[in-house]
């Protein structure tokens, strides 16, 4: 990995690669989180996927990118979210949530950009997505994004590359402050506790998916539709 990558990406914990812009974005969120009520909590939630939405219709992809990052490590941190409000409003913005994955992970895919030289955090984002949206199908908020997630996880991740992995974590750990490392190593506590809560994986985090889902079509990932959809829910909210 490059310096200049090595300063503008950072573990949040040992398993969690982001970029220092979507992490500072993710930390902001919750920041506001902890100071507002449930309804407040998803209007946060909302405005993320607004600004999302905006990068999209614009097309600046790599903005597009920080945000997906900065959204799914929010839902990382405050995966509780999904309990404040009914099913419809949850699934909907699981909805528009994977619906924005999907179109900006074939953009980038078009681009031939969809790697890791573009996104040295991209295996996290998928993993981590692939994660919550099967998470997600537990609580009836079914959208196929985690199986598109699996399929470009099988392509481009074939076999673990737990050396690379350790030695950019080392690296990363050399470059920070003391006060940085104690943040990272209560970070990295938190986490080991809450996979020790969990069952235990069988296998890489894309195992069980197919190569073929990767070009899945679905009307869950039509963007105009869904968003249009999402929105409308939210203005009969806001006027009841």
């Amino acid at each position: 990995m490059s310096i200049l990558a090595t300063h503008t990406y950072a573990f949040h914990n040992s398993r969690y690669f982001v970029s220092k812009r979507g992490e500072k974005m993710a930390n902001e969120l919750v920041e506001e989180a902890d100071s507002c009520g449930t309804s407040g909590k998803l209007a946060l939630i909302d405005g993320a996927l607004a600004t999302l939405h905006t990068q999209i219709i614009e097309k600046n992809w790599d903005d597009a990118f920080v945000v997906l990052e900065a959204l799914t490590l929010f839902n990382e941190m405050e995966d509780y979210w999904p309990m404040y409000d009914d099913g419809r409003r949850v699934a909907l913005t699981n909805k528009a949530y994977g619906a924005s994955l999907v179109t900006v992970l074939r953009a980038l895919k078009q681009q031939n950009r969809l790697d890791m030289s573009s996104f040295p955090s991209l295996e996290t984002l998928l993993r981590e997505t692939c994660q919550w949206g099967a998470a997600m199908k537990d609580i009836s908020c079914k959208s196929d994004y985690d199986l598109v997630c699996k399929a470009i996880g099988m392509r481009l991740f074939q076999k673990p590359d737990t050396k690379s992995d350790e030695a950019r974590l080392e690296s990363w750990l050399a470059s920070i402050s003391p006060e940085e490392r104690v943040a990272f190593e209560q970070r990295k506590q938190d986490a080991e506790e809450d996979e020790d809560e969990e069952d235990e994986d069988s296998g890489p985090w894309h195992s069980g998916g197919s190569v073929l889902d990767e070009d899945m079509e679905s009307g869950d990932f039509d963007l105009p539709t869904v968003w249009t959809e999402y929105k409308t829910c939210l203005g009969r909210r806001e006027l009841t």
